[in-house]
């Protein structure tokens, strides 16, 4: 094996965190790696992208500011080459939209040629005892690290995987692009910040006007994302830190008691649909049936000639329901995927009763390989590290603990953050 295809470390995935790593690692002297993707291109979640979707973090948590804010691949320098820096500030906003923020992450991964192959498909990784070794499009490339970072996958519920297609699909889906809504009845199911978007730009008409339309949400109203300040002290390094003490068996209801700290919806937002509920229903005098049904589960989901039949439990009454649609669409949000291309290394890698990644303070996964070849792992850990682990809030501090992790060395001052007012441990 050449040495030009041996790495220390190489990315699988080329998703929004294996990007802050790369930022980072490319001014991070004497480490070879390159990280690739089967896609063309950078993108993220496009599908879901509209021209009301916002972040829900500052932009000032970007790739790399957090860890290294001299790095030339922070937003603001983007702004700067772009021309942009006076004229954004004129917008005198506090967050950005999403699709500004892909548009910076296309700008950095288009600086990084170098370090991120795209049109790249792995087709395997296997050990040796020494080093991985990858199979990429019919060449063999080896690293003495590896590090996973290949997203979430949409998760579709039970009740409608028979049914996939066209007209019931989950949100990520090129579905939705095709979707024609006119003189249809559609039912959202999702009350999270997606099901609302979508929700909002089909009674806007984006896909054409439908007869009804109607969000079936499980929580128990369209809740805000809480990002008071001392909740957001979960965001922040020294909590993370904290987390990590506690027992698993302490964690898991934990995360799922912050789930509004991360997963609630924008405030503005919802202040913006239902400003648009009252102008169409109260104003303009809509007759449409447009509602929102919080606190329901649908249970089963049949399809009767070109429709669909939907079973719903209502939590509130304890009573079923019924509803039919022509279209659902299922902002169902997405759950963690072991890429099967790892398969070979399972046998090695220490999972916890629930299936899932053992892992280190450093995102290091827990395996019986040598200590000299790590596998680091990207979103995987939520049940590990906390709610942060899926946000961008902290990325640029968690690449920043790899590297030193990686190279041994405090390349990064990632031990510096002051404490929190609220101490738990």
């Amino acid at each position: 094996m050449s040495d030009n295809k041996h790495y220390d470390l190489i990315g699988i995935g080329i998703g929004l965190f294996n990007l802050s790593l790369a930022a980072l690692l490319s001014k991070t002297p004497d480490v070879k790696f390159r990280f690739f993707d089967r896609k063309h291109r950078f993108d993220w979640h496009s599908e879901i992208m509209f021209a009301d979707s916002e972040m829900q973090t500052s932009y000032m948590k970007d790739l790399v500011t957090a860890a290294d804010p001299t790095n030339p691949f922070s937003f603001m320098n983007f702004l700067v080459q772009k021309g942009l820096f006076y004229a954004f500030l004129n917008t005198g906003r506090q967050t950005i939209t999403r699709r500004e923020f892909e548009m910076y992450c296309q700008w950095v991964s288009q600086n990084l040629p170098e370090y991120l192959s795209f049109d790249s498909d792995i087709e395997s990784v296997t050990y040796d005892g020494s080093k991985f070794i990858l199979t990429i499009n019919g060449e063999i490339f080896t690293a003495q690290n590896i590090c996973i970072g290949t997203g979430l996958v949409p998760h579709l519920p039970e009740f409608a995987q028979a049914l996939e297609g066209p007209e019931v699909f989950h949100a990520k889906s090129s579905y939705l692009k095709l979707l024609d809504a006119t003189n249809k009845d559609v039912v959202v199911v999702g009350g999270g910040q997606t099901g609302l978007e979508i929700f909002r730009n089909c009674l806007q008409g984006k896909w054409g006007h439908p007869k009804s339309l109607k969000l079936i949400a499980s929580r128990q109203n369209l809740e805000p994302l809480d990002n008071s300040p001392f909740v957001n002290e979960y965001f922040t390094p020294s909590y993370v830190k904290e987390f990590l003490q506690l027992d698993q068996d302490q964690k898991d209801p934990i995360v799922k008691y912050q789930k509004l700290a991360s997963d609630g919806n924008t405030p503005e937002y919802l202040e913006t649909l239902y400003r648009d509920l009252y102008q169409l229903k109260h104003v303009w005098g809509d007759k449409r049936q447009i509602e929102i049904l919080p606190y329901r589960r649908v249970t089963e989901m049949v399809k009767i000639g070109d429709r669909y039949k939907m079973h719903i439990h209502n939590g509130f009454s304890n009573q079923s329901e019924t509803t039919t649609a022509d279209t659902v669409v299922l902002s169902t949000g997405f759950r963690v995927n072991i890429p099967s291309l790892i398969e070979p290394l399972r046998p090695m890698i220490n999972f916890d009763e629930n299936g899932r990644f053992q892992m280190n303070q450093d995102f290091q996964v827990s395996w019986n390989g040598s200590e000299n070849n790590k596998i680091f792992a990207l979103n995987f850990s939520r049940h590990g590290h906390g709610i942060s682990e899926p946000q961008t809030s902290l990325m640029a501090w968690r690449s920043a603990r790899i590297i030193n992790n990686l190279t041994k060395k405090s390349i990064f001052p990632i031990d510096k953050a002051v404490p929190n007012f609220i101490t738990y441990i």
